[in-house]
């Protein structure tokens, strides 16, 4: 042991773990809190891809409001599940993406966007792959709402439920098609902002700080939704198929279906309540994680 009892230096591998580690952290604790606050936006954009008796977004908005109220209608469904399964798919996705894109560029390399949107593409995989009991609970939760037809109680419920009719292969029902999606969706959010900020800072355009942060935060939601909107209409559809009484073979038949009977728009259906929902969440989330990341003894995400 060193004299003076002084501890050994960390190795850089040590150290470069010790760093994601605590990342993750900053990232969990960041994005949970902002979905129990946005849930109402997430709840409400499920219901309108599930519903069928209104034909504009505002007046269904109105209906659940008038009828059931902001809390029983839109705040309180799937909350939890919500807020774990973003903790632990964001946590990886974005925890692991710095250390993912730094592997990929290697240690003499530049970043660039292709490499940015690989390593959201990667680490986002993994982390909503794992995470898909959680998402399919939240989706059967808040489209059961809409259908009046709910399936389960609550979250815990449902996981009791699931396992005893299907098993742990029913818990990943719809897995691919979420792992398209969060892959898409992680990789907007990693391409969007990390690209902003590096373009930014290179030209002159802006210095680190709150400003940038917001910034990027907007260009990363817009990029977000618009690659995962279609994996996340087939998604809803085919987890919530039982409540809306169809019947698909698989995720593959799903989409083809939507895109038979409701061409393009039906692939997208959904866009706007998705980018009205994940636009403040990552404008609270974002500027909260680079603080965050600081309590945590780390710098600006770099």
């Amino acid at each position: 042991m060193p004299a003076g009892g002084d501890r050994a230096p960390r190795s850089p591998r040590a150290t470069a773990q010790d760093e994601m580690f605590r990342n993750m952290a900053a990232v969990s604790a960041c994005i949970a809190t902002a979905v129990v606050v946005f849930n109402p936006m997430d709840c409400w954009r499920i219901r309108w891809q599930v519903q069928r008796s209104h034909s504009t977004m505002r007046g269904h908005l109105s209906a659940i409001l008038r009828q059931e109220g902001l809390m029983r209608g839109l705040w309180l469904p799937g909350v939890g599940c919500n807020a774990v399964g973003a903790a632990l798919s964001r946590g990886i996705g974005m925890g692991c993406y710095p250390t993912v894109r730094d592997y990929i560029v290697g240690p003499d390399g530049q970043k660039g966007g292709g490499a940015m949107f690989l390593a959201g593409l990667i680490s986002g995989g993994v982390g909503y792959g794992l995470s898909t009991p959680l998402w399919q609970l939240k989706t059967i939760l808040q489209a059961g709402v809409e259908t009046k037809g709910g399936l389960y109680r609550n979250g815990l419920h449902g996981l009791r439920s699931i396992l005893q009719t299907s098993g742990i292969r029913g818990l990943y029902r719809g897995m691919s098609a979420l792992v398209v999606r969060g892959a898409l969706m992680n990789a907007g959010n990693t391409l969007g902002y990390d690209f902003t900020k590096t373009l930014a800072r290179r030209r002159g355009w802006a210095e680190e700080g709150r400003g940038l942060h917001v910034t990027a935060s907007v260009v990363s939601a817009f990029l977000s939704s618009t690659f995962s909107v279609p994996a996340d209409v087939v998604m809803t559809r085919y987890q919530s198929a039982k409540l809306m009484g169809r019947t698909y073979t698989g995720v593959v038949d799903c989409a083809k279906t939507i895109a038979r009977e409701e061409g393009l728009r039906g692939v997208f259906r959904g866009w706007t309540p998705l980018f009205t929902r994940v636009a403040p969440v990552y404008v609270l989330f974002l500027p909260a994680y680079e603080q965050v990341r600081k309590v945590f003894g780390l710098d600006y995400m770099e």
